[in-house]
């Protein structure tokens, strides 16, 4: 009979390194982890998945997801919608006309015409409306700000160019013709905010360029105006315009405004 008392193998015998007494076991690396965690996941994934009613439940789950996913991309990068001016709310108005690059992608003939319902509204609001109106500009700074010189700058510089960008090819005995034309255009398409306009011919509408025009020329030479204000003033356009026009713009319209502004100074002009 063997004496020898049972003794009971160690937990640790599989590891030849740790049967020395007073060593710890070894930690399994971070890799065999993962991988031993990998494993569970995929084990427990398809425990569930051979269960119907798990199965329709996880199918369900990652619709959902998946939708969410795609919705939240969409309204992440989806263009600002153009409200309807007459309904809808004034903040989203002024919001999609003042502070986004949607409103600077319409045709310049669609811009005016939003802006004029636009300001139809704005000069026929009510007291409630009035308040969201002064909250919304309030509200507005940094690179909002930016934007909404942009928009307007862009608007004042395309409908110039609408009428600049053919005027360089137009033979010299008829630019003055095509000068007079092109201000009449310019004119009617600001109707909306002066209804007199469309009450005056095309002659009327330049003779008041030419009064305007030599008043304004009167005003500079008597010293009302001072030389330095004038130069501010001329500094402020050129970088609105430096802003929001491209090169090619500057140049159409550096030459369609500086003979414009000639035609109607002179005599008989």
């Amino acid at each position: 009979m063997n004496d020898q008392p049972h003794t009971t193998g160690s937990l640790l015998d599989d590891d030849p390194a740790a049967t020395t007494i007073g060593i710890a076991p070894r930690r399994a690396s971070l890799r065999d982890r993962l991988r031993n965690a990998e494993r569970n996941v995929a084990a427990r994934f398809n425990a569930a998945w051979a269960r119907p009613a798990s199965r329709y439940a996880i199918m369900g789950v990652s619709s959902v997801a998946a939708l969410g996913l795609g919705l939240g991309i969409y309204l992440a990068v989806r263009p600002v919608p153009k409200p309807d001016y007459e309904q809808a709310e004034m903040n989203r108005i002024f919001n999609y006309t003042l502070l986004t690059e949607e409103f600077n992608n319409l045709p310049v003939e669609e811009r005016i015409e939003l802006v004029s319902q636009l300001y139809s509204r704005v000069r026929d609001m009510d007291a409630s409306e009035s308040v969201l109106v002064a909250q919304f500009f309030a509200g507005i700074a940094g690179e909002a700000r930016e934007q909404l010189e942009r928009n307007a700058g862009k608007l004042f510089v395309d409908a110039a160019d609408l009428v600049a960008k053919d005027y360089a090819a137009v033979p010299p005995e008829e630019k003055g013709e095509y000068l007079d034309n092109a201000y009449v255009r310019l004119a009617r398409l600001t109707a909306p905010f002066d209804s007199s306009i469309d009450r005056r011919t095309d002659e009327e509408l330049l003779e008041g360029a030419r009064r305007d025009s030599k008043q304004s020329q009167e005003v500079m030479e008597s010293g009302e105006v001072s030389a330095d204000d004038a130069s501010r003033l001329l500094v402020f356009m050129n970088q609105q315009t430096r802003k929001s026009a491209s090169p090619a713009q500057q140049q159409r319209l550096t030459l369609f405004m500086r003979d414009m502004t000639r035609r109607f100074r002179e005599p008989g002009g």
